[in-house]
């Protein structure tokens, strides 16, 4: 089983992209978290091994969080979400630890499983 976390301040894509990645990836136990001091508390608790980030949350920005999760566990995935496309954002989520990006409007749902597959197993 993979935990993955979901952070984002819109309830409905959440709920979407959770709804999505289970479909897609079965064996996925999937938390949420609104903005980066809930996804901090929550990822203490849940020790997840991939999360989904938002480019844009309330508070600090994704790429912010991003920087504090990987400083604080290093050991964490982490793919950026986003409705941006543009080169010196996926530049700058490189810079701050994020493996992959995601543009949430052009989805490719096999990327995304590619993604989680790519983790290894004794990471999950």
């Amino acid at each position: 089983m993979c935990k993955a976390m979901i952070v984002d301040d819109s309830s409905i894509f959440r709920d979407a992209f959770k709804t999505e990645l289970i479909r897609h990836i079965p064996w996925i136990l999937v938390q949420e978290a609104k903005d980066g001091r809930e996804a901090m508390e929550k990822i203490q608790r849940m020790l997840p091994s991939l999360i989904f980030v938002d480019m844009h949350l309330p508070g600090a920005d994704g790429l912010q969080l991003a920087q504090k999760i990987k400083n604080e566990f290093p050991d964490i995935h982490i793919a950026m979400l986003t409705g941006y496309d543009f080169p010196q954002y996926r530049w700058a989520a490189n810079q701050y630890g994020v493996e992959r990006y995601f543009v949430k409007d052009s989805l490719d749902w096999k990327e995304v499983e590619e993604f989680v597959q790519s983790i290894p197993k004794d990471n999950r």
